[in-house]
């Protein structure tokens, strides 16, 4: 089985994962946030996975390229029939971080967020259930 440098599992876990609403919500790995427990609370669901197209794998692509993708994310999240609110994910310790525009999947599951993962070509997801408690989960090639 693969697995992910230490590095690049560092970067995500120190990085701000941004949800824009009302109140915005800047999310940590395995740091509790009452916010986020409302939020799942206010939509009437019990998960969420925060999601990119960007940079499948890591590989950094062009922005146009990363653009389109998000776009097919955003229309095969709106045929699932899931509600989305937009976000970002950055890394707050760069000078002149750079950002991925990305998705909160309200109400998507462990299975939901695997497809995404696979579907989308990405290392990670971040998935927070009524805890509060935003975790990492692995692409399944990775775990």
């Amino acid at each position: 089985m693969k697995s992910l440098p230490e590095s690049t599992l560092a970067t995500y876990r120190k990085a701000v994962y941004h949800i824009f609403g009302e109140p915005d919500i800047d999310m940590e790995i395995d740091a509790k946030d009452e916010c986020l427990k409302t939020l799942l609370a206010q939509h009437g669901v019990r998960s969420a996975v925060f999601v990119t197209a960007f940079n499948p794998f890591g590989e950094m692509l062009d922005a146009g390229v990363n653009a389109t993708r998000q776009q097919r994310l955003g229309a095969e999240l709106e045929r699932m029939n899931l509600r989305t609110l937009s976000g970002i994910g950055f890394d707050p310790d760069e000078a002149a971080p750079h950002s991925e525009a990305s998705l909160l999947v309200l109400g998507a599951s462990h299975a939901v967020a695997d497809v995404l993962l696979q579907d989308f070509e990405q290392n990670a997801v971040v998935i927070v259930d009524e805890s509060g408690v935003p975790q990492l989960l692995l692409h399944p090639k990775f775990r």
